[in-house]
């Protein structure tokens, strides 16, 4: 299945999501995407660049010996008044991660285990 089916798939999980994306963190832009609307690649890199920098605070306070962080997190969640943002970031020390964009936390909390799931895939060669 290509990525663009997968993303397909993936957005179509969670009722609400209007939007899923992969991108590669490093670079800050946006590779495929899947949305019932059209964004320009602008939008989508914005939202590469937020959860690079998300990503990037989270790693800064495991640095810094935060009791309450243990481990890198690999997922952010943006709340803003009608959506939500989930980014999810590859467990393999990538930069590939999978961003979604729903109108609201209870599908975006439904979709980070099946983006997950796609990264790992994605990881293995699948």
């Amino acid at each position: 299945m290509t990525l663009s089916l997968q993303l397909d798939t993936l957005r179509q999980t969670a009722k609400g999501c209007r939007l899923a994306a992969f991108g590669d963190l490093g670079a800050s832009i946006v590779l495929r995407s899947s949305s019932a609307a059209s964004h320009p690649q602008e939008y989508l890199d914005g939202l590469c660049q937020q959860a690079r920098l998300g990503f990037l605070l989270l790693d800064a306070a495991v640095a810094a010996g935060d009791p309450q962080t243990a481990a890198p997190p690999d997922d952010v969640l943006i709340l803003t008044p009608g959506e939500a943002r989930v980014f999810i970031r590859a467990a393999d020390g990538s930069d590939d991660a999978v961003l979604c964009v729903c109108s609201d936390a209870a599908s975006a909390g439904r979709l980070a285990a099946p983006a997950r799931s796609l990264l790992a895939a994605m990881a293995g060669g699948a």
